[in-house]
């Protein structure tokens, strides 16, 4: 079965909102907090600050491989990422989408993904950006 997947390019980051706004006077849980991730593109190495290992359900401090870190996403977002992370690194630019992962624990979450790029000497090196867990907003509509 094929999702769709909303994706957003643009040139720079978004801004962090927690404020929940409700017309309805009921008080809502505001969303998790968007959690930072780097990748060395000279070796595949990741940095996850905690927020990030806690999202994909990995102990913090494990050691982290790519290739194990990919396949926790669902075949669809897997590939969707793979096919931007390759247009960002070839285009230098940035990409926001919405992905379904497996946790190491087994359950399914849904995750916003934003990434930048950073340049040297006019080659990329590094990706970074948010991973932030949007499994209630799917759960609402």
């Amino acid at each position: 079965m094929a999702f769709a997947f909303p994706v957003l390019f643009r040139s720079r980051a978004p801004a962090l909102d927690a404020a929940i706004s409700s017309d309805d006077g009921v008080a809502h849980a505001a969303p998790a907090l968007p959690a930072t991730w780097q990748c060395d593109l000279s070796d595949n190495s990741l940095q996850w600050s905690p927020g990030v290992f806690d999202l994909f359900g990995v102990k913090r401090g494990t050691r982290l491989d790519r290739r194990e870190v990919a396949r926790m996403y669902i075949d669809d977002s897997r590939a969707l990422m793979e096919r931007l992370r390759a247009a960002a690194i070839a285009n230098r630019a940035a990409f926001t989408m919405e992905a379904q992962i497996r946790r190491a624990d087994g359950a399914l979450r849904w995750m916003r993904l934003s990434a930048d790029v950073v340049c040297r000497g006019g080659r990329v090196t590094h990706l970074y950006g948010t991973k932030q867990d949007i499994t209630a907003e799917w759960h609402i509509s």
